[in-house]
């Protein structure tokens, strides 16, 4: 593993996304925690009531955002959504082996030339990770090839068809080296309810 040439995230440096169903604010070389979902994970309705709630926030706090806001902003919507993943609804494919073996493959295949991967964590119905594109690489982009590829794989294990994850994910932009070691904790912590052989704890290129 390498030591991340930290790049704090830094507002004049950033630029919105607009290629995903949502916004994301992007910035080259930071460091991002990342999470996507299966597809089933979390009901629909509660969905869009947590979105309705949480861009309703956003349209009277515009960003740049103080810390007050960012944590009032992680307590309205990132901390409830992690709450309802965590209780471990839906399919949970990922709770089978193969299939977190297929996504393990998926996330380090181009670890190293497109990105350095940190430290990830495959949940029953989810997946944490820590990541930093390589410049002129885009975020969007990579998660759309892991999800494309280990749907096909997966689905073929399980015999499902259809969609297997989430469209949206959630990304946020690290500030500080103190940040990569407080995220890495809480995804190394994250399945400590759950019975060994039902996750996968691993690490990447990029020290943490």
């Amino acid at each position: 593993m390498s030591e991340a040439p930290l790049i704090p995230f830094d507002w004049s440096r950033a630029w919105l996304d607009h290629r995903d169903m949502l916004p994301h604010v992007r910035q080259d070389g930071v460091v991002c925690f990342v999470t996507f979902r299966l597809a089933d994970a979390l009901p629909w309705a509660k969905i869009v009531q947590m979105r309705r709630q949480r861009d309703a926030w956003m349209r009277r706090n515009p960003p740049p955002h103080t810390p007050a806001q960012r944590r009032e902003l992680r307590r309205l919507w990132t901390t409830r959504v992690e709450n309802l993943l965590d209780s471990g609804l839906g399919s949970c494919v990922l709770r089978d082996p193969r299939c977190r073996e297929v996504m393990e493959a998926c996330l380090r295949y181009d670890d190293g030339h497109r990105y350095r991967l940190g430290t990830f964590v495959l949940m029953p119905n989810h997946v944490h990770l820590l990541v930093q594109m390589h410049v002129g690489e885009q975020l969007g982009d990579t998660i759309r090839a892991w999800k494309s590829v280990s749907a096909r794989r997966i689905g073929s294990i399980v015999g499902r068809k259809g969609a297997l994850w989430m469209d949206e994910y959630f990304d946020h932009a690290l500030r500080s080296r103190a940040d990569l070691g407080r995220f890495a904790g809480y995804i190394e912590r994250n399945p400590r309810h759950l019975p060994q052989g039902t996750y996968t704890v691993g690490r990447g290129l990029l020290a943490c």
